[in-house]
């Protein structure tokens, strides 16, 4: 957006305004109809950004010049190139969770704390800090919520406390690097802020709000009754749920060179997704590799002195699977039988059976679409149960494409089962609200919002302090991604830089938004991406229904405290860098 745009409003501004409206509202609450018994349509993440950016081109409120503003980015933001990003490390973390490190984590924390539940708690608190802190909120949201639902149902206490540990520290870590959530890098590359002097200013603030949250919520959660000194922890070998310990190993050590080159490349001012996107083809070409079984000693004819088991990393999800009858664990291919599953008990062996099978499921934030069961994965082509088509229909339009997926599936099951677990519904979603943001700016609403905004541009405090609260209540209403470009936008207009007269004001602005966009998700279960998909997973796998008010009850509690005390933490960093 070029900083001259008109600020007079037409009627195509209110029409621009509300269709934008109806899409956040949309997206926050999905619907879907019946067109005739064989049609139906989805109104949700995926699918109304686009159709609000279709109706506005149909309509003639705006050209294809926003159109193209909006995929190839203006001052600063290049949606093409955080998407890059996204999926990049979106593939290494799933690749890496289909190896099960990530369950074999979370039943070593289970295994050390044994039946103490207070360390049990420390213990889960401290690993998905660690693990949203090395790679995403929304890692920790589809790996940790299921495991920690079933935990505290073997353990009989109520999940309560465990479920709202997992998603406070989930998305306060993500404040901790540059890539811990698609806002940070959204904020950074808008600024030029690179990866090492994002978390130079981001690590402090995370560290305190981290503390102070865990204070919080061992005040909240006080007493026997959520969270009990002593619990009946699962009996299960961590090693049991290990897939494939050379590609977990493998994973690790690629993800951790990702983040050391990273670091490097920041002082070189290399883009971003050029680190990235490297990276994730090498973990491509391990799993392709994988999957055709291709080793070295195949290329260069090395005898092996003992044979190496064939770890099919894609039957994540059926690694464990129980006859009602019976203790003894079946697998669907022979190659499971190398997994020690015998040392699990049958009360753990529930859990875990229900656990693994729910994480490998394909959960999409919106209710009915791409919805993959477990059984799907492997043994069924991709979208068999596509509703509302008659079989011979489905077979007459989907039959080539069944046949294709499923070749591809048994061939690259691995590569398939990552695939289907990628977050691809961000995708249009986020295409979508950046041109709508476009739009926004092109037809005068960003100019007024900025000229709003500039009301806190008195000093770095008002900056900071104003920035946090006002991007937290607008996550509620916007979502936190949509609310982090819009913002952007907002900062970047020449109605508000032109009542900022300080660097230090100016930095305000952008670390409060950056704290604002990952706390705002601490508030409200629709005020992020990872919170409704968060929802979507309690309610769809019928795990537990915390409940809207509920969830709301314990954050207004949790979410000043912390957002106070990011805040103090801000003030203190600009002072000593630019005023002391």
């Amino acid at each position: 957006m070029d900083n001259s745009a008109k600020t007079n409003l037409t009627a195509y501004s209110y029409v621009t305004l509300a269709i934008f409206l109806c899409v956040v509202i949309l997206v926050i609450r999905p619907v879907k109809f019946r067109i005739g018994p064989h049609l139906k349509i989805y109104l949700n993440i995926s699918t109304v950004p686009p159709l609000g950016v279709l109706i506005l081109l149909i309509c003639r409120a705006i050209n294809f010049d926003i159109v193209g503003k909006g995929f190839l980015g203006t001052m600063g933001v290049q949606p093409w190139a955080i998407l890059i990003l996204f999926y990049s490390l979106a593939y290494i973390c799933i690749s890496l969770d289909m190896t099960g490190v990530f369950q074999f984590c979370a039943f070593w924390v289970s295994k050390k704390a044994g039946s103490r539940g207070m360390l049990a708690f420390t213990l889960f608190f401290i690993l998905t800090s660690v693990m949203s802190g090395l790679t995403s909120n929304d890692v920790v949201i589809l790996t940790g919520t299921v495991f920690l639902s079933y935990f505290t149902k073997v353990s009989d206490i109520p999940p309560t406390a465990f479920l709202m540990s997992e998603f406070t520290t989930a998305n306060i870590a993500s404040m901790a690097l540059y890539i811990g959530n698609p806002t940070n890098v959204v904020v950074s590359e808008a600024y030029g802020i690179s990866f090492i002097n994002y978390s130079a200013w981001m690590l402090l603030p995370t560290v305190v709000c981290i503390l102070l949250s865990y204070v919080v919520l061992r005040i909240l959660f006080r007493g026997d009754y959520y969270l009990p000194r002593n619990i009946n922890p699962p009996d299960a070998d961590p090693r049991s749920v290990l897939i494939d310990p050379h590609g977990a190993i493998f994973g690790l050590v690629l993800l951790a060179c990702c983040l050391i080159t990273l670091v490097a490349t920041s002082f070189a001012s290399v883009s971003v997704w050029m680190v990235t996107l490297p990276f994730a083809c090498v973990m491509f070409l391990r799993d392709v590799r994988h999957d055709l079984g291709v080793s070295f000693s195949h290329i260069f004819n090395i005898k092996r002195r003992f044979p190496r088991p064939f770890l099919h990393t894609a039957q994540h999800d059926q690694v464990l699977v129980y006859n009602d009858d019976s203790d003894t664990p079946k697998h669907n291919d022979d190659s499971a039988d190398n997994i020690p599953m015998h040392t699990l008990q049958k009360k753990s062996s529930t859990a875990s059976t229900m656990l693994l099978q729910t994480t490998a499921s394909l959960s999409d934030t919106s209710d009915g679409t791409n919805t993959l069961k477990t059984t799907d994965i492997g043994t069924t082509p991709l979208g068999r149960n596509i509703g509302g088509l008659s079989s011979h229909s489905e077979d007459f339009f989907w039959g080539p494409l069944y046949r294709l997926t499923g070749w591809f599936g048994s061939r690259f099951p691995t590569l398939k089962a990552v695939f289907l677990r990628m977050p691809w519904t961000i995708l249009p979603f986020s295409l979508g609200m950046f041109i709508l943001i476009e739009a926004l700016a092109e037809k005068g609403w960003v100019g007024i919002f900025a000229t709003a905004m500039s009301v806190f541009a008195k000093n770095y405090a008002t900056a900071v302090i104003g920035t946090v609260f006002v991007s937290i209540l607008a996550c509620q209403l916007l979502n936190n991604l949509p609310m982090t470009i819009l913002f952007v936008q907002i900062i970047q207009h020449s109605n508000f830089t032109m009542h900022v007269h300080d660097d230090a004001t100016m930095r305000g602005f952008l670390l409060g938004l950056i704290v604002g966009s990952n706390l705002g998700a601490c508030l409200t279960l629709v005020g992020s991406l990872a919170g409704i998909m968060f929802d979507h997973i309690l309610k769809t796998k019928g795990i537990y229904n915390l409940g809207y008010f509920q969830f709301l009850k314990w954050n207004l509690a949790i979410l000043p405290v912390i957002a106070l005390g990011a805040c103090a933490v801000l003030i203190g960093e600009i002072w000593f860098i630019y005023l002391r």
